[in-house]
């Protein structure tokens, strides 16, 4: 087992091929060979999820992976835009942006321990303060609709956004929150 799976990472970040699909505001954008199954991890999970309820219809159980899997991915798409815009705001954008199957993954180079904790804070809380307000725009926008992808768009990202600033070692609130008590320990 390697170690990247831990942290939710199917991929051995260490040795797999990373395959260049483009860039964005200067940050590498690149997918490792597998990271096409990505909607499919997710479409699965979701639907073997939904097997504990017994009153969904087969057909009703496909549409619900469906939609979950389309905003999990568009939740996704805005988690890592606002870490390349917050890396952009504090001068130290990440370079590159790894997608594999499960997750993506900011890639700095070099030593990062240079950089002072404002730098490692603003970076990391840019995923999450970005789905935090793309779904309170959506909720803004769709107000007492219970349309099911209003629903499902506010809800993963509402928890994109506040399950990113957990203090978790795999999450952006591990980082943002050890910077933090480095700088009360000064």
């Amino acid at each position: 087992m390697h170690k990247h799976l831990r942290y939710g990472v199917l991929e051995n970040l260490s040795q797999v091929r990373r395959i260049r699909v483009g860039q964005l505001w200067g940050v590498a954008l690149l997918a490792t060979p597998i990271a096409w199954l990505s909607p499919v991890v997710f479409f699965a999970l979701h639907f073997l999820l939904n097997l504990l309820n017994t009153q969904l219809t087969l057909n009703q159980r496909l549409s619900q992976s469906l939609l979950f899997t389309v905003v999990v991915e568009l939740a996704s798409v805005t988690h890592a835009l606002g870490h390349i815009i917050s890396g952009k705001l504090v001068g130290s954008a990440m370079d590159a942006l790894l997608i594999t199957a499960t997750r993506y993954v900011n890639v700095y180079e070099g030593d990062q321990t240079i950089f002072p904790s404002r730098i490692h804070i603003g970076r990391a809380a840019g995923g999450p303060l970005l789905n935090l307000l793309a779904a309170g725009i959506a909720y803004a926008v769709a107000g007492s609709n219970e349309a099911a992808f209003a629903t499902r768009f506010i809800a993963i990202n509402l928890f994109f956004g506040l399950g990113g600033l957990l203090p978790l070692p795999s999450v952006d609130g591990g980082v943002i929150w050890r910077e933090v008590w480095r700088l009360l320990r000064r």
